[in-house]
């Protein structure tokens, strides 16, 4: 009863698509108009931010932050050009003009660093002070000795220090120069604090755009000869993003133009771009519509799923359209129509849920990313499949309309004559059992050469690497050079000074713990600009000064020792006292905070030194929250740490998952574990041969391109489910005619799985050009397993069969290769040749 009534639905399926085709693609329309209304408000987020939910805790830290900081770090306008005397005027000029902004809170280019130098004495620790004072002294008794006439220098003991010695010894280090500029003044440098976000790309543009429009209109009504270049967050970010856009957008264009050269090489028929692409169009734009109301953005992740959906959509629309044109060699149109969509429907279901089941995985990763990810392609692949069997009958009704590919045959006159033979099947040339011995066990060599060198695989930590180069990096890169130290520290927000002074003792108790290990190099605070422990000092101090009281007149003549007693009678002061460019720095927006700035000693792009990194912060994270301090941590790069450890933690887990899903999948659908280990193995030891390609052409997993191996299960299989349904369709001894057809088919799906990705290459973006790179590797080597050794295993067992005994004929059953083919398709199959 259940089978009729599915028959019965499927006769009126196809009736409603051979005599209603444009109601059909009439509803198709109405829901992509839907989809196209809702996919236009969707946005592109670039930032690695967005790789991490909203309730993260380095996200919400990063936000409280930034609304305290006015901003997260800087845009950097570098000026150059003219003579140095020139730029600093130029700079000063552009700044007052910039602070005039609302879009800027300020602008950092020159600091009162004499205000420092004459009060660096109230800034050195009492012990420091206490050497000073040491060294002093016996400088100022070697003064005494030499003004004495009666003393006699018998060179016993040497000389100590002089005052300029001294001086360089115990100056206190100014993290600051006068200026912001290289050592040469050729080029100065200002450092924007906006009022803005870089994760808000509309107001970074904006700013951006408005910084340097007033310097270069400046520039040109003073100081011609001046040039500006921009770096810094904002900068950086917005290079990024264009340059991701612009790689996904010719990524996905040159997808569509592979997949449109691969269909009409494949079938030579203009009307199958439409019966393949019009089902393909309809349902990425409904996957965006879905996305728009589900997640509201794309991000770097997910951002390039439009090329990777059109190489799998493609793929149903391919084997549908060349079974129909097959089976219209020797079927009425209609009839054809039934047999391509019976005979094909089955292997495009099992694929598309064992591609969503493979992508759904995903949804049990931690990296909020890989959520999305996981949702949308599988949300995308049953939609593709459902489009390309909802619409691509009725396209090839239509197109059969336009264009018949042959007539109908006419009504038989007399009816008892018989129709004229059908061209009989081509006998295909039956390859050595020893040649197709040799392929299978080529694979299989170079699947064991892969499991025995895929330990040696790394994974990928230098992050420059994978933003690729751009003129903001490289810019950052120098001026960081020039300054001595990183563009954007961590930046940690407590309550008062106080808070920030025990912090700061965390801190150094973490850094003394790691040792060498520690990737902390300094921290600055208000602290550290305001002298504390008046009294040790002040008694310290008031003993160098009376040392000054008895020195003879000649030495006061030194200008170093002029320096120390200008030092000496600095008065102490507070944070008002403070140059306002240096404490705004510190300053929270709102007035109701402080900052810490903690600077690394490592770089910013080595992943191992960012787990370091965000390692060590945690624990002072950990060690401020055990004293009862609750602060916030503005940082980059431990949110790159963070994704990466969630990157490593959930790839294990995500592929065997994946594995697991497609073999249950695969198993549910067959009904028969022989089967499904049939059509599986091939899939696990084309996947294995990945590990030695990418061994040979040095290619390594990073956080971005890993989410392409579940996905490559997905897509591999594929091609074993089509060759396997065909073949049992078929029956023994139609191998040849299964490869040569159904084999066909899956080379093109399989070429157009590999243009979706490979159409990455040509991106800017390293972390894209990857996914391009161990997808592509990937698509080939999966390739060899499901459609190269696959077939020729299914040959060398039934070769093996025929060796034990004959083939049943004449409606006896067949029991070829445990696949459970009936009598009726050996009978229709027995005057075929194997391959």
């Amino acid at each position: 009863m259940a089978r009729s009534l599915r028959q019965r639905w499927f006769e009126g399926f196809i009736q409603v698509a051979v005599s209603r085709p444009w109601y059909v693609l009439l509803v198709a329309a109405l829901l992509t108009l839907g989809g196209m209304a809702l996919a236009s408000r969707l946005e592109f987020r670039g930032s690695f931010v967005e790789l991490l939910p909203q309730g993260a805790r380095e996200v919400q830290d990063l936000t409280r932050v930034s609304q305290k900081a006015g901003g997260d770090g800087y845009l950097v306008i570098l000026a150059r050009g003219d003579a140095p005397e020139r730029l600093k005027a130029y700079a000063g000029e552009l700044k007052a003009r910039l602070e005039a902004l609302p879009e800027i809170r300020y602008v950092e280019h020159s600091y009162d660093v004499e205000f420092f130098r004459q009060h660096g004495l109230l800034l050195l620790p009492a012990e420091k002070l206490a050497e000073l004072r040491k060294d002093l002294t016996a400088r100022v008794r070697y003064e005494r000795q030499q003004a004495n006439p009666f003393y006699i220098d018998l060179g016993a003991t040497p000389p100590p220090p002089s005052f300029e010695e001294i001086s360089r010894k115990h100056s206190p280090e100014v993290s600051m120069r006068e200026y912001l500029s290289n050592a040469d003044g050729t080029e100065v440098y200002l450092m924007l604090k906006p009022m803005g976000t870089a994760g808000d790309l509309d107001f970074a543009r904006r700013f951006v755009d408005l910084a340097m429009g007033t310097g270069r209109e400046l520039a040109k009504e003073r100081y011609p000869a001046v040039t500006l270049e921009a770096t810094g967050n904002f900068q950086n970010r917005i290079e990024e993003d264009a340059v991701m856009r612009g790689d996904l957008s010719r990524a996905g264009t040159l997808s569509a133009l592979i997949a449109v050269g691969l269909i009409l090489l494949a079938t030579r028929r203009v009307a199958a771009l439409a019966v393949v692409g019009v089902p393909v169009i309809v349902g990425l734009v409904v996957t965006f519509g879905v996305a728009q109301v589900t997640i509201g953005h794309l991000n770097v992740v997910t951002g390039f799923l439009v090329a990777i959906l059109i190489g799998l959509g493609i793929e149903y629309g391919v084997h549908l359209c060349m079974r129909y044109w097959e089976e219209r060699r020797t079927q009425s149109s209609r009839d054809a129509l039934a047999t391509a969509v019976q005979g094909t429907f089955s292997g495009a279901l099992t694929s598309a849920l064992t591609n969503a089941a493979a992508f759904f995985v995903l949804l049990l990763a931690q990296f909020h990313a890989f959520n999305q990810f996981g949702f949308l392609a599988g949300l995308g692949v049953l939609l593709a499949v459902v489009a390309a069997y909802a619409m691509g009958p009725s396209l090839l009704a239509i197109a059969e309309r336009l264009r018949p590919f042959r007539r109908d045959d006419a009504p038989v006159a007399d009816a008892t004559a018989t129709p004229a033979p059908a061209a009989p099947e081509r006998e295909w040339r039956r390859w050595p059992t020893s040649v197709i011995a040799a392929i299978a066990l080529s694979v299989v060599g170079f699947a064991a050469y892969s499991a025995v060198i895929a330990p040696e695989l790394g994974f990928e930590t230098d992050m420059r690497k994978l933003k690729g180069d751009s003129p903001a990096s490289r810019l950052d890169d120098h001026v960081t050079e020039q300054l001595g130290q990183p563009l954007n520290p961590a930046i940690f927000l407590v309550d008062d000074l106080t808070q920030a002074a025990r912090v700061e003792a965390v801190i150094a108790e973490v850094k003394a713990r790691n040792g060498a290990d520690s990737v902390f190099l300094r921290t600055t605070s208000l602290n550290d600009l305001v002298p504390g422990d008046l009294e040790r000092r002040e008694k310290e101090i008031a003993g160098i000064r009376d040392l000054f009281k008895g020195l003879p007149e000649s030495a006061h003549a030194d200008p170093r020792l002029q320096e120390f007693e200008q030092m000496v009678a600095a008065k102490p002061y507070g944070l008002d006292a403070l140059p306002v460019e240096v404490r705004r720095r510190f300053e929270a927006t709102d007035g109701h905070g402080t900052f810490l700035l903690l600077f690394p000693s490592v770089s910013n792009y080595d992943t191992d030194d960012l787990k370091r990194w965000a390692t060590q912060i945690d624990q002072v994270v950990e060690g401020a929250t055990a004293k009862g301090i609750e602060m916030s941590v503005l940082d980059s790069n431990r949110i790159a740490a963070r994704i990466f450890a969630l990157v490593r933690a959930d790839g294990p887990l995500i592929l065997w998952s994946a594995a697991v899903v497609v073999f249950l999948v695969i198993l549910v659908s067959l009904r028969s574990l022989k089967r499904t280990l049939l059509v599986t193995g091939p899939l696990f030891l084309g996947m294995t041969c990945l590990a030695g390609g990418m061994h040979l052409f040095g290619i390594q997993l990073n956080f971005i391109n890993a989410v392409v191996l579940p996905n490559l299960l997905a897509i591999a299989v594929d091609n074993s489910i089509h060759l396997y349904h065909r073949y049992e369709e078929e029956g023994p001894g139609s191998l040849g005619k299964v490869v040569r057809h159904t084999g066909l088919a899956a080379v093109v799906a399989t070429l157009s799985n590999a243009a979706g990705y490979g159409a990455l290459l040509i991106a800017n973006h390293q972390g894209l050009r990857s996914i391009g790179q161990i997808a592509l590797l990937g698509v080939v080597c999966t390739f060899l397993g499901t459609t190269v050794f696959f077939p020729a295993l299914l040959a060398l067992l039934e070769r093996w069969k025929e060796r034990r005994g004959p083939v049943g004929r004449d409606g006896t059953v067949v029991r070829s290769l445990e696949l459970g083919v009936t009598g009726e398709n050996a009978g229709s199959s027995g005057d075929r040749k194997s391959a």
